[in-house]
């Protein structure tokens, strides 16, 4: 019997870097105008949760009697998540159809990822991890425009709760499995890419945000593992990465790509506070997932791109569709659900076009985000001010 590991992975990895030179796919260079799609929160095809029997009545059994279960298996249990499953596959499927058509129409040429590529616990390198891989990514995302765009991707909470095989799998793995899926050239969780035009480049950084979250080191908590442990200690690693790559880049363009939200409708994350410091000294602009919705901030002179609405969305993650404050411009919910959509971005050296497409969602016999015509954005948004 064969049996492999991480380890054994890394030096196949190494060995097939080494001797074919793979590589992943890059968004063209030189375009005038540069259409990219940003998506997030979409990764459900494929899960299969933890049975009602374990959940319910082994579970507690085995907690009792001090028998330590993995997160994953625990998270597999969740109960919201397991009554959405159904529903969450189907929105998938269809958003996915949604955003091939709007980006065959717009002529995206790559895609941006904030983050929970995999629900419910992720994938690590297993025939389980490879079949959802499969399923939620790389036949769902292979029509039209999918089949040659690189995605350059990001991690969310949901892709770090396997811990460190995990994160190993879509930083190291996924990027040889499919030369669409792009993690940077360290195999690293945190990275930095450029897109370059004709005339103009924007610098962009990937962060894991996971990391910088205290909730998730709490004993309790499905995401504290040796990984988001050890990433805990040394958050300063990836504010420094932030913080140099923005001091050296003359770009035209600067974002700082992560999934959990600063400025947000359901919840703020203060602990990102230094990342948010350093993009709006560089007059940037933060990209992120984690709430299941559409919307946009503006904070503190800086703005803030949600699209958490490639899966299950969630009206309450935009609160219902009600902004609280002058800092909401716009959120894609009402007070049935929230759209399911994405954004797209059109990058010039004259400015950043931001445009937010809401989709009709006539599901199970009701219109319960009804939009006019969703092949037009919900919502659009100009930026001119270049990055410093």
């Amino acid at each position: 019997m064969l049996v492999f590991t991480i380890s054994t992975c890394l030096a196949l990895i190494h060995y097939a870097t080494a001797t074919t030179n793979v590589t992943s796919r890059t968004a063209p260079v030189g375009a005038k105008v540069l259409t990219v799609g940003v998506i997030g929160d979409y990764g459900w095809t494929g899960w299969v949760p933890s049975p009602d029997n374990f959940c319910f009545d082994v579970l507690p059994t085995l907690k009792a009697a001090n028998i330590t279960v993995p997160n994953e298996i625990i998270n597999d249990c969740d109960p919201g998540d397991k009554q959405y499953i159904t529903n969450a596959t189907a929105l998938q499927m269809d958003t996915a159809a949604y955003v091939g058509q709007i980006c065959a129409m717009k002529n995206c040429s790559a895609f941006i990822s904030v983050g929970d590529n995999f629900y419910d616990s992720g994938v690590d390198f297993s025939t389980a991890g490879i079949l959802r891989f499969q399923a939620a990514w790389a036949d769902m995302y292979t029509q039209g425009v999918f089949k040659y765009a690189p995605w350059y991707q990001c991690l969310g909470n949901h892709d770090i709760v396997p811990g460190q095989p995990g994160v190993d799998f879509q930083t190291k793995v996924a990027p040889l499995y499919d030369d669409r899926w792009y993690f940077g050239t360290e195999q690293l969780p945190y990275y930095t890419y450029d897109l370059i035009g004709a005339d103009w480049t924007a610098t962009f950084v990937v962060l894991d945000s996971d990391c910088f979250l205290s909730n998730y080191q709490k004993s309790t908590s499905v995401y504290k593992n040796s990984y988001t442990e050890a990433c805990h200690n040394t958050t300063q690693t990836q504010v420094s990465f932030l913080n140099t790559t923005f001091a050296n880049s003359n770009a035209t363009w600067k974002f700082l790509q992560l999934h959990h939200p600063y400025a947000s409708a359901s919840e703020n994350n203060t602990e990102l506070a230094p990342l948010v410091s350093i993009v709006a000294k560089h007059q940037g602009i933060v990209m992120n997932g984690h709430d299941h919705c559409l919307g946009h901030f503006s904070l503190n002179n800086t703005n803030f791109i949600l699209s958490g609405a490639a899966g299950y969305p969630q009206a309450g993650d935009c609160n219902n569709g009600t902004a609280q404050g002058p800092f909401a411009l716009y959120l894609g919910a009402n007070n049935l659900t929230a759209a399911n959509g994405f954004v797209t971005l059109d990058i010039s050296k004259e400015m950043l076009n931001f445009e937010w497409y809401a989709r009709d969602m006539k599901f199970e016999g009701m219109d319960l985000y009804p939009v006019e015509c969703d092949l037009k954005p919900s919502y659009t948004f100009q930026i001119t001010q270049n990055s410093i």
